[in-house]
């Protein structure tokens, strides 16, 4: 169960610095100061890829965190006398889902921004 903590803690920090990441490059285009950048299509493209790529690059890698969380919450379960907790199949995906989505509509927008639709 220290492992599966381990790595829960460890999912929570990494998409901290996502967040941080993602949401300074957010925030870059749409400043008064930057418009000028953005405006020109290279660097809207360039900018686009780079979201889109730490985008996929940090849900690939939560999704990895993820599956060993859920591993050793169940290799847990199984050597020891706990009980799993009722419905836990689906909530464990439920939980998987709600980690992923952040990092699945951060690419969704780097795509739409990419094209002009933002």
């Amino acid at each position: 169960m220290e492992t599966a903590n381990h790595y829960g803690n460890m999912r929570f920090a990494m998409f901290t610095v996502f967040t941080v990441i993602v949401g300074a490059l957010m925030a870059f285009p749409f400043s008064a100061e930057h418009k000028i950048f953005i405006d020109n299509e290279r660097n809207r493209l360039f900018l686009s890829a780079v979201g889109f790529t730490l985008s996929v690059l940090f849900g690939l890698s939560q999704h990895r965190i993820s599956c060993l969380v859920i591993f050793y919450q169940e290799a847990a379960f199984n050597e020891t006398n706990f009980k799993k907790p009722d419905g836990h199949k689906c909530w464990k995906y439920i939980a998987q889902l709600t980690m992923l989505s952040p990092y699945f509509f951060s690419a969704l927008f780097w795509l739409i921004f990419a094209f002009g639709g933002v």
